[in-house]
């Protein structure tokens, strides 16, 4: 086979952007899956090229035309621009390959614009890939694995894809490392839910860690886990054995359960400075957080008292909330969240509203056989502040103005000084101080609050929004032409539809074991 030359674009952002916290903080974003591509492409023999994009680049810089394939990696509030570049390289008769979270959505959709659609991906499907895969096909194919690989390469493997981001001038410089795949609890919202857990040599993490430590003073690692710590103490006994106490500082995401006081002082003592916790609901799914039976105002109080004694320890907790679950309905839930900010200061909340992407979780089909998701155009669609399922008990008005006044209240100045005050650490201080007056916090009711506007003012959005039509309406449009820039006049379908298009589609796919 000969020495192919091959492109890798990990997809962060879906617009040019001048924003200070894209430029300094969102190449920490970078996907893991891209590098492992770039590593199992270069044991192969290959030569390749890889990028990532946060808005901040020229779009037209990110590679050069003298290759034989890309792939791109791209969430769906990017797939519009993944669209573009994949009919901008396959005229330039350059076969394109489509990866990450939108694959897995809209498989059906991505295959109307690239050659190759990946779902679950091993080496093995990788390797055959390369060795044939086809240009110029009337439409594209769906691949995906039997199950996820067993492994994955490793941070000293994936090295030089790392450092080449780092170069960058960042707030700080963070390293992505995974430890297991799957999830062990049902969530029917998530992805992750329907993916058997198992976790990764715990031999191969502490080789990495102990590579990492010889690259930088002070690294810092984000753990790429759904959950970290469903196997806490193998995980713990690796890190100690692996480095001395606090000479890495971790960022993870964990459940509430996991969150025993003893547990927590054992991050603290090996340099956890980040955690992110995810309450979900205050009516539901408190499977995970072992509060199956603590609903309402007992449950706020409950996850309030765990998180502040975490905050104790770990300098920056963030509780993750998110809005338009069916069990929802009235002030209640708003509120119930406004009590929490009240009785737990200085944890930062994160709010995401419920996002149906295709047809990858329960809820999601059900959801869609009741007819309620609104056909978003991808470029729309990202779960931090958009809500694309007709609420069950709400009026979308209702459920706006609800939303756009607990943001006021989460980040009114009162709010800012008593989570700032909360907090010990200065860096920490300021970090969150950075997010709440940036996208996080200022930047999201300026979203949500245009949001509201346009269903007052513009009845082709109300119309769109009450699924009245599917015709998407113009200033989205226009919206989207003008995020794109020069891009825009490689987007096959200019009218942003995914609707029947999808459906229609759905016998060409092509799944390899």
């Amino acid at each position: 086979m000969k020495k192919l030359q091959i492109g890798i674009i990990d997809l962060i952002y879906n617009k040019p952007s001048q924003s200070l916290y894209r430029r300094y903080m969102y190449p920490n974003f970078m996907s893991i899956m891209p590098q492992v591509i770039g590593v199992w492409c270069r044991e192969e023999g290959h030569q390749v090229c890889y990028t990532i994009y946060t808005g901040t680049q020229k779009i037209d810089k990110l590679l050069t035309d003298d290759l034989d394939i890309v792939f791109i990696s791209s969430f769906s509030y990017s797939a519009q621009l993944a669209y573009a570049l994949s009919r901008y390289f396959q005229s330039q008769g350059i076969a394109t390959v489509l990866g990450g979270p939108h694959a897995r959505s809209f498989p059906e959709d991505a295959c109307l614009y690239f050659d190759y659609v990946l779902g679950i991906t091993d080496k093995e499907l990788l390797r055959d890939l390369l060795h044939n895969f086809e240009l110029n096909k009337p439409r594209g194919t769906y691949l995906s694995a039997v199950s996820h690989p067993q492994s994955l390469p490793g941070v000293r493997e994936r090295w030089a894809f790392i450092e080449q981001l780092h170069k960058s001038p960042l707030i700080f410089k963070a390293v992505p490392m995974i430890g297991s795949f799957g999830c062990p609890n049902h969530c029917d919202f998530c992805i992750e839910a329907d993916i058997p857990y198992h976790s990764f040599d715990m031999g191969v993490i502490k080789e990495d860690l102990q590579f990492l430590i010889t690259k930088y003073k002070r690294p810092v690692v984000g753990w790429h886990d759904p959950n970290f710590g469903i196997q806490f103490n193998s995980f713990m006994d690796t890190l100690e054995s692996a480095v001395p106490p606090g000479s890495i500082k971790f960022f993870v995401q964990c459940t509430i359960s996991s969150l025993t006081e003893s547990r927590v002082k054992r991050l603290k003592k090996n340099g956890f400075i980040m955690i992110a916790v995810g309450v979900e609901s205050w009516y539901h799914y408190g499977n995970k957080a072992k509060l199956k039976a603590v609903i309402g105002m007992d449950k706020v109080k409950r996850v309030a008292e765990q998180l502040n004694m975490a905050q104790r320890y770990i300098p920056q907790v963030q509780a993750n909330i998110m809005f338009g679950f069916d069990s929802e309905a009235g002030p209640d839930p708003f509120t119930l969240t406004k009590r929490f900010i009240d009785h737990a200061p200085g944890i930062y909340p994160a709010y995401n509203l419920l996002t149906a992407f295709g047809h990858n979780t329960k809820y999601n089909s059900r959801s869609d056989v009741e007819n309620r998701i609104v056909p978003f155009p991808f470029h729309m669609m990202r779960g931090l502040s958009n809500l694309n399922i007709i609420p069950r008990n709400y009026s979308w008005e209702e459920f706006y103005t609800h939303f756009i006044d607990l943001l006021r209240y989460s980040f009114s100045t009162r709010a800012l000084y008593r989570r700032f005050k909360a907090n010990p650490v200065r860096g920490a201080r300021l970090f969150t101080l950075f997010l709440s007056l940036s996208e996080g916090g200022a930047g999201k009711i300026r979203h949500v609050s245009e949001i509201l506007n346009n269903l007052r003012t513009k009845q082709d959005f109300r119309s769109f929004m009450n699924k009245e039509t599917d015709q998407i309406p113009a200033f989205m449009i226009e919206q989207v032409k003008k995020d794109l820039g020069p891009i825009w006049e490689w987007l096959p379908d200019k009218t942003l539809s995914q609707g029947p298009k999808i459906h229609s589609s759905s016998e060409s796919l092509v799944t390899s074991a």
